[in-house]
């Protein structure tokens, strides 16, 4: 990856802006613009420091190591923390006579409020601007991404050989986890949700110890994560036969699932797409039992820009990877979802979820 170009583009950002430093602390974001490999974790105590002239990355003593290897031959210097970091990274910003910086929006209060007086200059909460600039993948994010996708494939096919009635939905999740993780899923970017009966219609059901029964819908929404890099799927499935209204909503799912693929390209806003598959859900008399947007963008974190919704005004570039999930919840009958993952292309997608669509029962 080239973490030049990163830098280069966040630069430009920062002269349109007319802000002369921005501190990254997001750890996605830091993973992102110092294209670092084998350094971040989610407890880790660090920032970016991002100006026309420099590029610091501030850690402690934990990462130095790590740091100190992965920034060889890249523009980034590290600096190790003494005693505070953000104390040390202020006073370095007084020495650099750098009067004015900006902070991502997640920042949380107590910091941006500790960093605002120790500073003593002028901070500003700015927009999305890292993200912003994730939402067109490299073609080796996209590589990953896709290695992602094809190991939960992988595992939604391990699992039908495991479901039947008697087991519990935590049974099923534990052996989707420990699939993926046995081949090479580097933990969870999500925790998988599978919701069985009553509780497949619940849109965002947590796993619980209900047994699987004969008659149910099986709900699974999980993904694996390769190189840092995130995949996202839903699959329904029905245990025994399937009711006749359980093929029915099934139907009418796929259908909106397939409207939705086929409103996705270049250039289309979120709300756009999001209408291609209510529409086809609203044709056979179900769009208020799509209670969600119908998706958002995939990468370093499982939901990113751009997002797919009735709101959304993102226009979707070529690059970015996105889902498509359109579902019904119908209380008394089920909870169907179907999910796919795709890479947006000028004038179309192009797939990366490979897992079969058609109802199965098992």
């Amino acid at each position: 990856m080239n973490a030049q170009a990163r830098l280069s583009s966040l630069r430009r950002r920062l002269a349109l802006e007319e802000v002369p430093a921005i501190l990254v602390m997001g750890v996605s974001n830091m993973r992102y613009v110092t294209g670092f490999e084998n350094v971040f974790d989610e407890g880790i105590n660090a920032a970016c420091l991002v100006t026309p002239e420099i590029a610091r990355f501030y850690t402690d003593r934990r990462y130095s190591e790590a740091a100190e290897r992965a920034a060889e031959g890249t523009p980034w210097a590290v600096r190790v923390q003494r005693e505070s970091l953000y104390i040390e990274l202020c006073d370095e910003l007084t020495n650099d006579s750098i009067g004015e910086i900006a902070l991502e929006p997640e920042v949380p209060y107590g910091r941006f409020k500790f960093i605002s007086e120790q500073f003593g200059g002028s901070v500003k909460v700015v927009g999305h601007w890292v993200e912003e600039l994730r939402q067109v993948k490299e073609s080796h994010e996209i590589e990953r991404i896709a290695a992602a996708a094809s190991l939960a494939d992988r595992a939604f096919d391990h699992i039908l050989g495991h479901i039947k009635p008697g087991m519990t939905e935590r049974d099923v999740a534990l052996e989707l986890e420990f699939f993926m993780r046995r081949n090479g899923s580097d933990g969870m970017p999500f925790p998988p949700i599978v919701a069985s009966g009553p509780n497949s219609a619940k849109p965002h059901a947590t796993v619980t110890d209900r047994v699987i029964a004969t008659g149910d819908a099986l709900k699974m929404d999980f993904g694996a994560r390769v190189h840092g890099y995130c995949s996202d799927m839903t699959r329904t499935v029905f245990i025994g036969e399937a009711s006749e209204r359980q093929r029915e909503v099934y139907a009418a799912v796929l259908a909106a699932n397939e409207a939705g693929l086929e409103a996705v390209r270049a250039g289309v806003v979120g709300a756009e797409v999001h209408e291609a598959a209510r529409s086809a859900l609203a044709e056979r008399g179900l769009a208020e039992l799509f209670t969600h947007g119908l998706g958002h963008g995939v990468g370093l974190d499982v939901h990113e820009l751009p997002t797919l919704n009735p709101r959304s005004d993102d226009s979707i570039r070529a690059g970015s990877v996105v889902t498509v999930e359109p579902g019904v919840y119908e209380p008394g009958v089920a909870g169907v979802r179907i999910e796919d993952l795709v890479v947006v292309e000028e004038h179309g997608y192009r797939l990366l979820s490979h897992a079969p669509k058609t109802l199965i029962e098992i």
